[in-house]
Order: C-alpha cells, then sequence, then structure tokens
C-alpha cells in the first residue's frame, strides 16, 4: 500500500510538472563587451535564504609584474574569485565584486553552499605552483559568511585552509594497477605514480573543489573533491562550522574527477563525475553511509565528452543533470537531461545551448524556492550566462 502511495504522488507530480505552462529566460551576469574580465570560468549560483541570488566564477584580475606568473589565463597568478548578486526583484545581476583574492597566486574553481543555519560557505582551490605545476598544487581555502544580505561581497566570519590526508590511496592504485596496465599504461607512468604516492606533499595538495557541497539532511556539510594528481574523489565532510573535518574512503576508481552530490529521499547519496577516461557515459556511484564509502562506479546512460557537469535532486523527487552532451570538442552545446527513475533512464532531454563553435560548460544547477530551476555556466570564457526554466520547458524537448 505505501508503494503505491509513493507511486501515486510521484506520478502526480510528474504530471503536474507537465502541466505548467513552460517558461525559459536568460541573462549575462554583466556584459564583457563592457567589463573585461579575461578568462571567466567555472561559476556557482546559490539562493540565499532572503531570495537573494548569488554567483561566483574566476577570472583575471590585475596583470602581475615579473617574476609572477601572467597570461591571461586561468593559470595567471593574477586570477581570482568574482562574484555578483541579483537582489530579489530585481531585473539585472550587481556590477561585479571580489570574493576571494589570495595575492600573487591563482584562485580557482569556486563552488558555495548555504548550511542550515544560513550561513554561506565559499570554497576554492589556490594553485601554488603555476606554470610548471598547475592543477596539482592546488591549496583548498574556505570562507563562511553570515552576512550577506546587503549588497556587495559578503562580509567573511572565518577564513581557514583545508589539507586533506585521506587514507587508502595507495591501496586503491595497487587494486587498479592491473587494469591501467591492461589500458596501456606505460610501466614509467606507473612507477611515477607509485612513486608519488610516497610523496606526502602529493596527497596533501591537488584538491580541487567544482560542485556545490552537499547539505545533507542532518546539516553535516559534505564537500566533493578529486585529487589532481591521481585522478581520485574523496569526500570531505564536517558538522562543526569547518573546525574538524572527516574523509571518506577514496571512491573505488582512478580517472574521476568533479564530483556532484546529491542526496535521496531515504538519506542514500549518489555522486557524478566527470571522466577522462575513454568511456563516453557519466559515471555515478552510490553512499549508504552518508558518503564515507562509496561502491564501484557504473555508467549511466548520458553521453559524456570529459567536462565539468552539476547534478541535483528536484522538489519532486525527479534527478536533474546538466551538462556538454557531444562527445567531441568544442563544448559548444549544454544540456539538462531529466530521469523519474533515479537516473535508470532520462526521459526528458533539452539543450539550454546548442551554437556550433561556443563554448559554454562548467554548469551550475539550483532550484529555488519558488520551484524554477536555475543554471549558471560560462559563456564562451568571457562573462558568465545565468538562465531560469521550469520543468515544464524541459519536457517539452527541443523545437
Amino acid at each position: 500500500m505505501r508503494a503505491f502511495i509513493v507511486l501515486f504522488f510521484s506520478l502526480f507530480l510528474t504530471l503536474s510538472a507537465q502541466c505548467e505552462k513552460p517558461f525559459f529566460e536568460s541573462e549575462f551576469v554583466f556584459d564583457p563587451e563592457k567589463i573585461d574580465h579575461g578568462h571567466v570560468h567555472a561559476s556557482c549560483i546559490v539562493e540565499c535564504p532572503n531570495g537573494d541570488l548569488r554567483t561566483c566564477w574566476y577570472e583575471n584580475g590585475t596583470l602581475m609584474p615579473e617574476p609572477y606568473y601572467s597570461d591571461r589565463k586561468d593559470k595567471s597568478d593574477d586570477v581570482r574569485i568574482g562574484g555578483s548578486r541579483l537582489a530579489k526583484g530585481a531585473d539585472s545581476w550587481e556590477a561585479p565584486f571580489v570574493m576571494a583574492d589570495t595575492f600573487a597566486c591563482s584562485d580557482n574553481n569556486p563552488c558555495m553552499s548555504v548550511d542550515k543555519d544560513g550561513k554561506l560557505w565559499l570554497f576554492y582551490p589556490t594553485l601554488l605552483g603555476v606554470p610548471e605545476n598547475t592543477w596539482g598544487s592546488a591549496l583548498m581555502q574556505f570562507k563562511i559568511s553570515d552576512n550577506y544580505d546587503q549588497a556587495g561581497p559578503p562580509v567573511w566570519k572565518k577564513e581557514a585552509i583545508l589539507v586533506p590526508k585521506p587514507a587508502g590511496i595507495a591501496d586503491l592504485f595497487k587494486k587498479m594497477r592491473p587494469a591501467l596496465e591492461e589500458k596501456g599504461v606505460s610501466e614509467r607512468m606507473l612507477s611515477r605514480v607509485e612513486s608519488e604516492l610516497e610523496d606526502p606533499l602529493k596527497i596533501r595538495l591537488g584538491w580541487m573543489s567544482r560542485a556545490h557541497a552537499l547539505v545533507r539532511s542532518d546539516g553535516a556539510i559534505v564537500l566533493p573533491l578529486a585529487n589532481e594528481n591521481f585522478g581520485v574523489p574523496v569526500m570531505a565532510i564536517t558538522n562543526d562550522n569547518g573546525e574538524t573535518w572527516t574523509y571518506s574512503k577514496p571512491v573505488p576508481y582512478m580517472g574521476l574527477i568533479q564530483p556532484s552530490i546529491i542526496e535521496w529521499e531515504d538519506g542514500k547519496l549518489t555522486a557524478f563525475f566527470r571522466s577522462d577516461d575513454d568511456n563516453p557515459k557519466i559515471p555515478r556511484s552510490d553512499s549508504t553511509d552518508g558518503g564515507i564509502t562509496w561502491s564501484p562506479p557504473t555508467r549511466t546512460e548520458l553521453d559524456h565528452p570529459g567536462s565539468g557537469l552539476e547534478a541535483m535532486l528536484l522538489d519532486n523527487g525527479h534527478l536533474a543533470v546538466v551538462y556538454n552532451d557531444k562527445l567531441e570538442d568544442p563544448r559548444d552545446r549544454l544540456a539538462i537531461s531529466i530521469s523519474d527513475d533515479k537516473g535508470k533512464t532520462f526521459k526528458w532531454t533539452r539543450h539550454i545551448e546548442d551554437i556550433p563553435g561556443g563554448r559554454f560548460d562548467y554548469p551550475s544547477v539550483i532550484q529555488a524556492k519558488d520551484g524554477s530551476i536555475h543554471v549558471s555556466y560560462s559563456y564562451n570564457l568571457e562573462t558568465v550566462k545565468h538562465v531560469r526554466f521550469n520543468e515544464a520547458w524541459v519536457m517539452e524537448g527541443d523545437n
């Protein structure tokens, strides 16, 4: 009887979404022809408790003199975290402002979340070794604010670094080595990885964020990370305002980065990954213990070119994934797919962008309190685009 009620309720919500009038709205966060922020990439969007929207990204700042590294690209020593605010009821985003800027270092891949107490968290990696050592030299930082209702950047109450030291990566490599050999990875490369696993700096640096941190139903924050030195995802978990952290066991696979986590109604978690291997489908892994251990990855039916993606659970229990759905560069097609069976199949897909030769990638997705879906993403690496639509628009399909 209970199963029937759940099925009926799910069907009712699906029919309700299909009966809604579809809508789609879009705007740039700032006009790149009027404001040059250099290389603009990797945005994240959140809804604040008061109904404001905030977004952040990384961008170029003021060029640094020698001996600093400057090239107006994503690894330059002037790269910083920019942001903007769309006040509730406003028609346009505020002029961009600086959210974080580590002097003479490249700050990258920011993500934000609002916790159960309404505090705003900002996570971002700082690249210490550019240009010789880029992603693998990343040092994670985070900031927390309880004062961000006003215009301009949040007032940060706490700032700290996050230096993971999870167990199990060396053991995972031993288990994965035969499979890596079968894939044709050279003995020289395997020996190098084996050697680097003994280097504490390689283990403690190279961790990068990308998708939203998950605020678990019990209030704990689960930050999805991956180590760029080894291609291993690990989740960082805190329930004491970032004072202490617990690290999950590695997801049992090498070659996955940039996890995005959702929590189902029953408390189980699922992570979706960017993959750099030769399988062209988006990988997923499941956890039944709050993110401490993860299942061996399986593949969804969604095409995947090895680019950033994000997943979220809609209020009606449907799963939404925003991703690039063509297998080759350029990333000129950005899609959203929706599943009503927990990701086994995806019945509905619609393209947010489909302009040959463009670049639209690294999406961030939320559902606002009014039920609308918001996505922000990089637009030709020049600005951030923000779109708002409903599930009915997705179900309508491409025209």
